[in-house]
């Protein structure tokens, strides 16, 4: 099983909306990701070369626009992912102790992925505006070193979705953003239709064919810009992510 960035971050701006707290992170599930992935475009984009470390660690900034009958209202959240192996092609996953964002704490999930979970007391997630502060207490039985790590890189830039609110799935779809900057790589997704390309571009077309597998109804339409760092603690590659998820409701038409 061969794990990539594409696939964590893949999942990220799937499940980065309020529904966060039912992200599976089960890289166990990778290979049929890998062998679905036929609407990628690489256009340079580096998460097709980077491979998963001995660490992941990914804060997640979402917009979700949704309409109502009162005008469109934006919902903001922040989020936490992460998750550790010793092993090279993460068969399993590692227990890391207590892992924290912001000095929030994050919930183990049975495969040992972490999430943070919005609850009654935040309902708006992990506040940003003081910085992106990782610590994990590590667990010597896994492998894992305990360290804290400052993110410096910050949260690439993104605009507001610019195209419709209506996906044809016979004509195509066209996703315009109207500024993308501070980013590696930016993904454009349709629900689960996903295509990848270098961080300063802000168009995505999606054929008819692209979207055939889709079902008529209730949409998402995704632009996730990443960007990325790396650092070493106890002898251990670790990356550090930040992810910037907008997101808009659409309806799919024919």
């Amino acid at each position: 099983m061969k794990t990539t960035m594409r696939n964590i971050l893949k999942k990220t701006a799937l499940h980065s909306s309020i529904a966060i707290m039912a992200l599976g992170l089960t890289l166990t599930s990778c290979k049929k990701d890998e062998n679905n992935n036929n609407n990628n475009n690489n256009n340079n984009d580096p998460s097709s070369s980077i491979q998963f470390g001995d660490g992941t660690l990914v804060a997640v900034r979402s917009e979700t626009v949704q309409s109502t009958p009162f005008g469109d209202v934006t919902i903001t959240l922040g989020t936490g992912i992460a998750a550790f192996s010793n092993s090279s092609n993460y068969s399993s996953l590692a227990d890391a102790g207590n892992v924290s964002l912001n000095s929030e704490s994050l919930q183990k999930q049975s495969n040992n992925s972490y999430v943070f979970t919005p609850g009654v007391a935040n309902p708006t997630g992990i506040d940003f505006s003081g910085g992106i502060n990782w610590s994990v207490a590590g667990n010597s039985a896994s492998g894992v070193p305990a360290f804290t790590h400052t993110v410096s890189h910050g949260f690439p830039n993104a605009g507001n979705i610019t195209s419709g609110d209506e996906v044809s799935k016979g004509a195509g779809f066209t996703i315009t953003i109207s500024n993308i900057s501070n980013a590696d790589s930016v993904y454009f997704l349709i629900n689960d239709k996903l295509k990848s390309f270098a961080g300063n571009v802000t168009t995505a077309s999606f054929s008819a064919a692209d979207l055939s597998g889709l079902s008529k109804g209730q949409g998402i339409i995704t632009v996730a810009p990443w960007k990325f760092s790396t650092a070493q603690y106890g002898g251990k590659n670790f990356y550090f992510v930040t992810e910037t998820v907008k997101q808009k409701s659409v309806t799919i038409v024919d």
